[in-house]
């Protein structure tokens, strides 16, 4: 109910609706950032769509997020064992 602005009063004030829903997120994603040690652009679009955010929204809202420094993370890679490349080699030949 904290975005129930009707779409009229969005093009009267200096609003963004995008931007209001970025700048309440902000300190959430932090503190899941902070918890799991990375946060993801896969984790932000999961984030949103349960919330049944679509496309246009989570790049919007993730533009804004950026602006604000929020850094997305790579998903950090697991640790394959040492040789892996030689492996692969053989089974493309």
């Amino acid at each position: 109910m904290k975005y129930l602005k009707t779409f009229e009063a969005y093009g009267k004030i200096d609003s963004d609706i995008h931007e209001d829903i970025a700048v309440d997120l902000l300190p959430k994603l932090q503190k899941l950032k902070d918890e799991k040690g990375y946060y993801t652009v896969e984790d932000f679009e999961t984030y949103m769509k349960e919330r049944g955010a679509d496309d246009i929204m989570i790049d919007s809202v993730m533009s804004y997020l950026v602006g604000m420094d929020f850094d997305f993370d790579q998903e950090p890679q697991e640790d394959l064992p040492e040789g892996w490349e030689d492996e692969i080699k053989i089974i493309h030949k």
